[in-house]
């Protein structure tokens, strides 16, 4: 049990560091921030995007997408590309007079032809810039706003690095009192949960919209008891919350182990949602667990 707990921990980590292995730049600054049709109002424009320093969110009345993406420049656009590179993903964009021009590859693109660039045959995607995220998209995913514009990412590119577990540790410390409590806990692998959801989306055609909170709903009453496993295995000192030292107890020997399985942790965290989603009929009574 005493390793299992802080393996909860590390692959909180995970989800981060897996996606990132392939990153080598931070998105540009002038894409980052908040997108959206004139008003920047949610519940107007019915679409929204939210573009961090290593990924973006998006969200209309039909779909929501997350993906780690790292840009790269073709031909005076840029192209955020995921790191599976998956062709339902292949957007470009450009900075025209304020505004970002999204473009997509005609259908049935080759993946090698980039004349669409210059002739584009199909309405581009206009945004305009916001001042601020909307209160609607930030209730929804304040948590997963923070982690694409926090240095995690990059950091966790090289799981050998002390650097990773300290950006992981201070993500997660929203009081900064270099203790993690429950709540904070919590809220990371609430951000846990939602990743693997979302992302879990995006390789199965059959999770819609709606199926994917659903599932999101029915995994957060289980959280708070992965939260108590932790911490009666990782709080030595009786705290009621976990120090860095705490964590990263056997840390070398749990890095080395799970770098060496990367493609079975990375298969064990895509199954998540649906493994969790065959608790929901249990999870009803749950909630009187503290």
């Amino acid at each position: 049990m005493f390793k299992s707990g802080i393996k909860l921990f590390i692959l909180l980590s995970l989800w981060i560091l897996i996606p990132a292995t392939s990153f080598s730049n931070n998105i540009p600054m002038q894409y980052q921030g908040f997108w959206s049709g004139k008003s920047c109002n949610f519940s107007i424009e019915k679409y929204a995007l939210f573009i961090g320093t290593n990924g973006y969110i998006y969200e209309d009345d039909s779909q929501v997408e997350f993906n780690f993406v790292f840009p790269k420049n073709i031909e005076n656009w840029t192209s955020f590309q995921t790191v599976d590179n998956n062709p339902n993903f292949n957007y470009f964009y450009q900075i025209d007079k304020g505004q970002l021009v999204e473009r997509y590859p005609p259908e049935g693109w080759d993946g090698s032809d980039y004349s669409f660039l210059k002739n584009q045959q199909t309405q581009d995607t206009i945004y305009y810039k916001c001042e601020s995220n909307d209160p609607i998209i930030e209730s929804k995913y304040g948590e997963l706003l923070s982690l694409l514009d926090s240095s995690v990412v990059q950091s966790c590119k090289n799981p050998e690095q002390d650097k990773c577990l300290q950006d992981l540790f201070k993500f997660l410390d929203v009081n900064k009192d270099k203790r993690l409590h429950r709540a904070e806990l919590n809220r990371g692998l609430r951000s846990l949960s939602l990743v693997s959801v979302l992302l879990g989306q995006n390789t199965n055609d059959d999770l819609d919209k709606t199926t994917t909170f659903g599932v999101y709903v029915a995994i957060v009453p289980f959280l708070p008891l992965i939260t108590q496993t932790l911490m009666a295995n990782i709080d030595y000192d009786g705290s009621n919350s976990l120090s860095i030292d705490e964590i990263s107890q056997d840390r070398n020997d749990l890095f080395s182990a799970i770098v060496s399985a990367k493609d079975g942790v990375v298969e064990d965290i895509r199954s998540l949602p649906g493994v969790l989603q065959n608790f929901a009929p249990l999870l009803q009574g749950l909630g009187n667990f503290n």
